[in-house]
């Protein structure tokens, strides 16, 4: 023990990240599934079938009955693309085995945002508070889980802290690290494109403090990189750059009121929950405490929250991406202050306040870290792999999107309506002459109802098995109905699949 303290003194950065990488080694093993539903379907979904020749979203022009750019980008979704195209030349064609690998890679990838974060910590203060933000930045109960999901909002952070850093290395950025810090930070857009709100603040800082030169080779440098990454992947699958960003913004303004909506505050209290108060409110304090003396830390933080404060879709994920930087001023600017206001009441209810943090975030940490999302989802693909001649499956309306990625190929899934289950199903026999070989339930009031209509037309219905969720997911789902976990039950058509 004495020796690993000593260790400790002598190279915390080292043992931080030791950790960070053990903790986010666990949830790459056993937190499987996808936690929304673009960190699969635009990521997963996509390059997977891309993979294997097919367009499961129907994004190329190539493809029969696409309209035209959806408002994907074409960048993280390639990356996944090559990797599994790869992997296919190997031989590995397990999905479970190919998405181990995919979180081992985001594991070890997300420790940058560890690293970085006690970098730039360490600029502005002690290697003491540096090691505090790093061992939160490693160890926050949602950290783990949230490195080796492919939710853009969390996989663009790395390039914005990184680009961050190599700005603010050298107390007179040269010419050279300000091209690479923007070039760097540029690559974060083609990931997630309201991350150009975060360099706008960036660019902004800049000018405030000054630094026109500074500004203009960073600023150009970004847009050279987005011109670069999202426009030339644009004009190679469509002809013209950038059309699938016009696209995106197009949609977002005519459908943000399709989506989660609520008030200009809401992204302070998802902060302020998801950071565990009261340390939540210390480090949201501090964060604005000291922003005149850190305006280049602040305002891209700021600007970014101040756009989605402001824009009606307010999806929680949205905010992922500004979460360690509020971490990392928060605790800069709340040293600060109590180092200044130093009373003993306040020391002990600080003290107090810790260790309920302590306390709070390990627990959750020890949850969350190996929480399985959309287990039923999942687990409901993968079964139905170990048969390899379906040709069609059927699923109820009340069934959420399955992901066919897990099922190793690519088939037609029908919908059928479950208020007009003799009208769905005669258009289904109207596109084709194959009866589906699984039909696909949701375990609920209306099941044995479903099952006798269904049954009038399928006679060779039998119970396959059920599946239920994640202990997690079941309790989300009590707490909230919208989250959409329930248990799905399998029917197999005897006159089909027999075997």
């Amino acid at each position: 023990m004495k020796y690993l303290k000593e260790y400790y003194a002598q190279k915390p950065l080292q043992c931080i990240l030791l950790a960070a990488f053990l903790l986010r080694l666990i949830a790459a093993i056993f937190a499987k599934g996808y936690g929304m539903h673009d960190d699969h379907f635009i990521i997963i979904e996509n390059a997977g079938a891309f993979a294997d020749g097919k367009d499961a979203g129907n994004w190329l022009p190539t493809t029969p009955g696409n309209t035209g750019p959806q408002g994907h980008s074409f960048f993280y979704m390639g990356l996944h693309y090559v990797l599994f195209a790869f992997l296919k030349m190997l031989g590995i064609a397990s999905p479970e085995i190919k998405m181990y690998i995919v979180r081992i890679i985001h594991a070890i990838y997300s420790l940058s945002i560890v690293y970085f974060g006690y970098k730039i910590a360490e600029k502005y203060s002690t290697p003491k508070i540096a090691s505090i933000v790093a061992w939160l930045l490693a160890a926050f109960w949602f950290m783990p889980w949230a490195s080796v999901r492919n939710l853009v909002e969390f996989q663009c952070i790395p390039f914005l802290l990184w680009g961050t850093w190599i700005f603010l290395k050298k107390d007179t950025p040269d010419l050279k690290s300000v091209i690479f810090s923007g070039l760097i930070s540029g690559i974060a857009f083609s990931i997630r494109f309201q991350a150009m709100f975060f360099l706008f603040g960036f660019g902004l800082a800049l000018l405030c403090i000054k630094q026109f030169k500074n500004a203009a080779a960073w600023g150009i440098s970004v847009l050279f990189m987005m011109f670069l990454i999202q426009g030339g992947i644009d004009f190679f699958i469509w002809g013209k750059p950038c059309v699938e960003f016009i696209e995106y913004v197009r949609y977002n303004i005519d459908s943000a009121g399709d989506y989660l909506t609520g008030s200009v505050f809401k992204y302070i209290f998802v902060i302020l929950g998801l950071l565990i108060p009261p340390v939540s409110i210390f480090i949201f304090f501090g964060f604005f405490a000291r922003w005149r003396k850190y305006l280049i830390l602040f305002l891209p933080a700021f600007c970014f929250l101040l756009f989605h404060s402001l824009f009606e879709n307010k999806q929680e994920r949205f905010i992922f991406t500004i979460v360690p930087s509020v971490i990392i001023l928060g605790i800069i600017g709340w040293s600060e202050f109590t180092s200044i206001y130093s009373k003993q009441w306040l020391k002990s209810f600080l003290k107090g306040s810790w260790v309920f943090f302590i306390i709070i975030n390990t627990l959750l940490l020890c949850v969350v870290s190996v929480h399985y999302s959309k287990k039923a989802r999942v687990e409901t693909m993968t079964y139905l792999s170990k048969y390899d001649n379906i040709k069609q499956l059927a699923t109820m309306s009340d069934v959420p999107m399955l992901p066919m990625f897990y099922l190793g190929y690519w088939i037609p899934s029908f919908d059928i309506d479950k208020t007009q289950i003799y009208n769905s199903i005669t258009v289904l026999k109207q596109q084709t002459e194959n009866e589906p070989d699984f039909v696909i339930m949701v375990d609920n009031n209306d099941l044995n109802k479903n099952v006798d209509s269904l049954k009038a037309h399928f006679p060779g219905l039998r119970l396959e098995t059920k599946i239920a969720p994640n202990f997690v997911d079941a309790l989300l789902f009590k707490i909230n109905p919208k989250n959409r976990n329930e248990t799905l039950v399998i029917y197999r058509n005897q006159k089909t699949c027999e075997n």
